[in-house]
């Protein structure tokens, strides 16, 4: 249990790292996008290495669905003031 736990923190975090290169790639970061993609390659290895491949992959396919695509967590626009 704690492998499956481990695996899906660390896949929340990865996620994150995702969606900040995308963010950077969208107003013209590319680079820095780039480093932070080669950087989430290093740590999924070193998370399959330490967990196994197979609950890392069920993890990232875990915040997928209960996550990073549910409908329910979504707040949309927060006006800043």
């Amino acid at each position: 249990m704690d492998q499956v736990r481990n695996a899906r923190v660390a896949a929340i975090s990865m996620a994150t790292g995702g969606a900040l290169a995308k963010l950077l790639r969208a107003h013209g970061r590319a680079e820095h996008a780039e480093n932070i993609e080669v950087a989430l390659d290093e740590v999924a290895a070193i998370i399959a290495a330490t967990v196994g491949e197979g609950n890392l992959t069920a993890a990232m396919d875990w915040v997928t669905t209960n996550i990073w695509d549910h409908d329910a967590l979504y707040v949309g626009s927060v006006t800043r003031h």
